[in-house]
């Protein structure tokens, strides 16, 4: 059984974000494998890296769908993103120069916010997507 599982319950009903979602919820399985098999250094970092990256990417890819078809949250919504995107640069950073590391507890609060957005605010902007005819 992976760590995070991808549900119906996690899918907003806009296919672009829902395959984001799930690629998002595969490279936190491949980080959370990679360390319980108690890989390299390097390769955790690599695995992390790819994930911060996705994400950014997920988050304009989502900025960019609400804003084209007038999200009433769009601010908060992008307010939220860059303050994840913050932490997970800083982490990131941390993770390079050792001054942290991928524990146990760093993959459960990444994917207790997964799963909450995913389930939570997440699904108010494919509602509103999904009103705007986009699926």
């Amino acid at each position: 059984m992976a760590f995070l599982e991808w549900t119906n319950k996690n899918k907003i009903n806009v296919r672009i974000v829902d395959e984001q979602h799930k690629k998002l919820f595969s490279l936190l399985n491949a980080l959370h494998k990679a360390t319980v098999n108690g890989e390299e250094r390097s390769s955790l970092t690599s695995i992390m890296d790819e994930l911060i990256e996705y994400t950014v990417y997920h988050f304009r890819t989502e900025e960019k769908l609400c804003k084209k078809h007038g999200y009433p949250n769009y601010v908060a919504h992008t307010a939220i993103h860059n303050k994840l995107t913050e932490q997970a640069l800083e982490l990131q950073q941390q993770c390079r120069v050792g001054s942290a590391t991928i524990s146990f507890d760093l993959l459960d609060f990444m994917h207790g916010w997964l799963v909450n957005h995913t389930t939570g605010i997440d699904k108010e902007v494919g509602a509103h997507l999904n009103k705007c005819g986009i699926f």
